[in-house]
C-alpha cells in the first residue's frame, strides 16, 4: 500500500512539472507582457541554477584574465625600463657631446678673437688632487710641445686659470690663480668706464675659490656700486701674463681710511672646478725669451 502511495506521489509530481513546462512554453511564445506565475517559477529556477554555475566560472575566468593582464603589464614595464635606460644613456652622451662642442666653440672663438695675437698650446687636464683642488692641476703638454715655466694658462673661453709652475717633457704642473701659497699674485686692473685702478690679485684665504684684489698706491675713491660687477683683467706689467686676459668680476669691496676702497673680492671668470681643456699661452716676445 505504501509503495502504491509513493509511486502515486512521484507520478503527480512528474505530471505537475510537465504541465508547468507546457504552460511556460505556451506563455513564453507571447512577448511584451509580464511573465505568468509558471514562467516566473521556471525563470527563477533557471536563474538560480545558472548563478550556481556562472558566478564561479566568471570569477575563475576573471582571475586567469587578471593573471594574463598582470604578466602583460610586467613585460611592458620591463620594456619601458629598458627603453628608459637607453634614453638616459643617450641623453648622457648627448649632454657630453654638447658640453664638448661648447668647449671647442669657446676655444675656436678665443683663437680667432682675443687670443689671436698669442701663441697657443692646447692641452687637456689629466690630473688633480682633491687636497689641492684650488691650488694646482696637471696638463698633458710639456717641454716637447714648447711649454716652459711661467707661461700663462687660460680656460677655453680665454679667462685666466693660472701659470705653468713645473715642466716635464710631456706634462706640466699648473698653479691656479686661487692658490694661496705659491707666487706673488697677478698684476691686474679693474676695467671701469672712468679710471683703471691697478692692483694685485691673489688667492683668497677668507673666501675659498675666490680671489682678493689689493689696490696699489692711492686708494680707490670710487663708490662701491661703480666697482661691483667690474671686470678685472691682467695688466701686462709682468713677464708671465699677457695684457688683457680676463681674471674675473668684483663681487664685494672693503673700505679703508677716508671711506676709500682698499681691497675687493673677485670671482674668477674661469670655471676652475670643472676644467677639462685649457690653453698654454704666451706672446711671441716670451717665446723669444724662452729660446
Amino acid at each position: 500500500m505504501s509503495r502504491y502511495l509513493t509511486s502515486r506521489r512521484l507520478f503527480l509530481l512528474l505530471g505537475s512539472i510537465i504541465v508547468l513546462v507546457v504552460i511556460a512554453g505556451l506563455t513564453m511564445s507571447r512577448g511584451g507582457r509580464t511573465a505568468s506565475w509558471p514562467e516566473q517559477i521556471v525563470m527563477n529556477v533557471e536563474n538560480t541554477v545558472s548563478g550556481w554555475v556562472y558566478r564561479p566560472v566568471s570569477k575563475l575566468t576573471a582571475f586567469f584574465g587578471g593573471l594574463h593582464d598582470l604578466r602583460q603589464m610586467y613585460v611592458e614595464n620591463a620594456e619601458l625600463k629598458h627603453d628608459m635606460q637607453n634614453y638616459q644613456d643617450l641623453n648622457a652622451k648627448l649632454q657630453d657631446a654638447e658640453a664638448e662642442d661648447n668647449r671647442l666653440r669657446q676655444m675656436l672663438n678665443f683663437s680667432q678673437g682675443a687670443g689671436k695675437s698669442l701663441i697657443r698650446v692646447p692641452a687637456h687636464v689629466v690630473g688633480r688632487e682633491p687636497s689641492e683642488w684650488n691650488s694646482e692641476l696637471t696638463i698633458d703638454v710639456g717641454s716637447s710641445q714648447g711649454v716652459q715655466p711661467d707661461m700663462a694658462v687660460v680656460a677655453p673661453d680665454g679667462s685666466l686659470v693660472g701659470r705653468v709652475e713645473k715642466v716635464a717633457s710631456g706634462s706640466a704642473k699648473v698653479d691656479l690663480i686661487t692658490d694661496t701659497q705659491v707666487g706673488d699674485g697677478v698684476a691686474a686692473f679693474a676695467d671701469t668706464s672712468t679710471v683703471q685702478p691697478f692692483g694685485v690679485v691673489t688667492g683668497s684665504t677668507r673666501n675659498e675659490g675666490a680671489l682678493d684684489m689689493t689696490f696699489w698706491g692711492t686708494l680707490v675713491q670710487l663708490p662701491a656700486n661703480k666697482l661691483i660687477g667690474t671686470e678685472v683683467v691682467t695688466s701686462g706689467l709682468s713677464d708671465v701674463f699677457p695684457r688683457g686676459i680676463v681674471i674675473g668680476q668684483i663681487t664685494k669691496v672693503q673700505y679703508g681710511p677716508h671711506n676709500t676702497v682698499q681691497t675687493a673680492i673677485v670671482q674668477p671668470a674661469a670655471n676652475l672646478d670643472y676644467l677639462q681643456d685649457v690653453f698654454v699661452v704666451h706672446t711671441p716676445k716670451q717665446a723669444g725669451q724662452v729660446q
